[in-house]
């Protein structure tokens, strides 16, 4: 069996220890303070947040995810279905049903999955104001029990027309349930620091913020060798080094390359470079559809820019040098384009440079030599 994880939320042997992290972690939530957790897609965000409070034992969790997160009506059945997934763990979401009876919830089991859905009634149409309501809800519970609440993705609510509004409305219940310890975990920096850093915002100043970046690297490089090591796999040095730079650093990236690398190899093996193209041959024909989908989705000039980041990098694309390389004659032309790829999530801006969201996508890229 494959022990690279990837993808999703990861605990016990599978999370690749991260000692000061989780201590932080644990140490705000039993004190109930309410955190920021920032991050890269992928550095292993939600995993680590699920990790500590694994640790903590005996809290319940409300997790509202909030990726792509489009209307108030949206945000507060997210949040009522958390909770309503919470109660039912728990075993008493039978009295929860019938107090949101108008709502018309209903449980069936996820055909894929086969875990327990619950959906909302669609006509039913929730305004901001709700908000308070499902907050004081929340606020009930936790007199019953210990409970975390965990908005992951918490940048997206920027989405929201009303999102103002929600983040007041938000705000105003959070600030009185000083018992219950809130996390929000976001990888859109910028988004991030308009809500807790922007002294107009309601969030200002409200969470300890605590950065999840890279692994260690030689801390990350024992926990990879001992899975390889599980197959009586050896990996080179060389090896790791050049996982860790086609993967830029990323943790759920690198276990990715590790794990197709597994798929690539045989019990015993001695693993050299000689086996990265394979590894890298299969997640591309993996993911190939979805890259066919970015580029059906770009303009000439998005191409250009798109391939001349691959090339040459994202620290100055705006230069004469990148400019000549791309083909563009206006400057204002490439960053009209780099804006695009940014609303279309296939690069983001960290500092003053710009990144592919998928690693593998901008090998692939060099790799088709466009």
């Amino acid at each position: 069996m494959n022990p690279f994880k990837y993808g999703q939320v990861v605990k016990e042997e599978d999370f690749c220890p991260r000692p000061s992290l989780l201590n932080n972690v644990e140490e705000f939530i039993k004190s109930a303070q309410n955190i920021l957790i920032q991050g890269e897609r992928r550095t292993g965000k939600t995993s680590l947040i699920f990790e500590a409070l694994r640790r903590i034992k005996r809290r319940h969790i409300v997790y509202v995810d909030l990726l792509e997160v489009k209307s108030s009506d949206d945000l507060c059945k997210r949040i009522i279905k958390a909770v309503i997934s919470m109660e039912q763990q728990s075993g008493v979401a039978e009295k929860l049903f019938k107090s949101l009876s108008r709502l018309k919830p209903t449980l069936s089991i996820n055909p894929v999955t086969g875990q327990p859905s619950i959906s909302l009634d669609a006509s039913i149409r929730l305004q901001p104001d709700s908000i308070e309501s499902i907050m004081d809800m929340i606020g009930t519970i936790s007199k019953k029990k210990a409970i975390v609440v965990v908005f992951d993705e918490f940048q997206d609510i920027l989405n929201l027309k009303d999102s103002k509004e929600a983040l007041a409305l938000l705000r105003s219940k959070i600030q009185f349930h000083s018992k219950i310890p809130y996390i929000f975990a976001g990888s859109i920096r910028n988004k991030m620091d308009d809500i807790f850093n922007h002294p107009d915002s309601a969030f200002f100043k409200s969470a300890t913020a605590l950065n999840v970046g890279p692994i260690e690297r030689e801390q990350f490089i024992a926990f990879l060798k001992s899975k390889f090591s599980l197959g009586k796999r050896s990996i080179d040095q060389p090896v790791l080094d050049q996982i860790f730079e086609i993967a830029e650093d990323i943790p759920g990236d690198i276990q990715q390359l590790c794990g197709a690398i597994w798929e690539t190899t045989s019990y015993k093996d001695k693993i050299d470079e000689s086996i990265i193209p394979k590894a890298l041959q299969l997640i591309y024909a993996r993911e190939f559809k979805g890259y066919e989908a970015i580029l059906v989705q770009l303009t000439a000039n998005q191409l250009k820019c798109l391939v001349g980041l691959a090339k040459l990098g994202g620290k100055a694309p705006l230069s004469s040098e990148f400019i000549r390389e791309v083909g563009i004659e206006l400057p204002a032309s490439v960053k009209k384009a780099l804006t695009r790829l940014i609303q279309l999530k296939i690069i983001y801006r960290y500092q003053s440079e710009y990144k592919f969201v998928n690693p593998f996508f901008k090998s692939w890229l060099l790799f088709k030599n466009f």
